[in-house]
């Protein structure tokens, strides 16, 4: 079985939902849900459903939120003995959704996970060794990234970088790469942050020369882009869904690219696996859907 080790962000996600049509400046009826999530531990728990060996090294707090994400994650079958415990509050995602189940905005308090280190990653460097693929959202703090793909490049273990947020993604550009990272996958903001292009396929060609080898650049309804040397490809989006809930959609996308990696499939075939692995987690209210499956990624998508 496939190893994948995912060093990210864990925390509690807090989710109100406006039942009309949303009036900013005042507060708006709606639904409030508390769930756990995570850009790391989404990835984490959506790569178990489907069928991998999954380690997380996220840092929790020493509380109550801290004690759900951890029985929560490993109740899925998340390996947490890398998971470290900080100094701070365990993380929580503040987010408000319109009606339509639709990002409106949202607030990250994201401490604890900027506590992490090097000298934390290099302390377990013969386990991450051991991954078939590493993969880093950038909650982390940028000397992390670094670390990463500096262990990248002399392992050889692949890397995927989740940039996570705009002012996240620009972490990246602190540093720069020895070799080309194996992968990266920004929505389409992000892809600008990172690069100061609007237009889609030249941002994606200044990705590749700030040293990404791959990118698959999520488009929401639009589907992606898929870029690698072997040129661009359009993945398109599985069919309208009735959405829930855009929360951990992106964390999903990562998730099901990394399996169709991982089975050998081409970039496009791999970015359409995580299309529908999307579509799956947008019917549901939870952070991660309990209803996905390689069985059913596979369906979806004729593969």
């Amino acid at each position: 079985m496939a190893k994948v080790i995912v060093i990210g962000g864990a925390n509690v996600d807090i989710k109100g939902r406006a039942r009309s049509a949303f009036v900013g400046g005042t507060s708006n009826p709606g639904d409030v849900v508390v769930s756990v999530g995570g850009v790391g531990r989404n990835i984490a728990e959506n790569l178990v459903r489907l069928g991998l060996q999954v380690s997380l090294l996220s840092v929790l707090g020493n509380d109550s939120n801290g004690l759900l994400v951890r029985e929560t994650t490993k109740s899925a079958g998340v390996d947490l003995s890398l998971t470290l415990t900080g100094p701070a509050a365990t993380g929580t995602y503040l987010v408000i959704l319109n009606r339509r189940g639709e990002l409106q905005s949202a607030v990250n308090d994201m401490q604890n996970i900027e506590w992490l280190r090097p000298k934390h990653l290099e302390a377990v460097a013969d386990q991450l060794s051991l991954a078939d693929i590493l993969v880093a959202d950038c909650n982390i703090d940028a000397s992390c990234l670094e670390w990463l793909c500096t262990f990248s490049a002399r392992s050889g273990v692949r890397l995927v970088i989740e940039p996570v947020s705009v002012p996240k993604a620009r972490k990246l550009l602190a540093f720069r790469r020895s070799k080309p990272i194996f992968a990266i996958t920004p929505n389409k903001q992000q892809l600008e942050a990172m690069t100061g292009q609007k237009h889609l396929r030249g941002a994606i060609r200044e990705l590749h020369a700030l040293g990404f080898e791959n990118v698959v650049v999520h488009r929401g309804a639009k589907g992606a882009v898929a870029s690698s040397p072997a040129g661009q490809f359009d993945v398109i989006a599985p069919g309208a869904l009735n959405i829930a809930d855009v929360t951990g959609a992106g964390d999903a996308a990562v998730a099901g690219l990394i399996v169709g990696i991982l089975e050998g499939m081409t970039l496009w075939q791999a970015a359409t696996l995580g299309q529908a692995a999307a579509a799956i987690k947008l019917a549901s209210l939870d952070s991660v859907s309990s209803e996905l499956s390689r069985d059913r990624l596979k369906r979806i998508i004729g593969f």
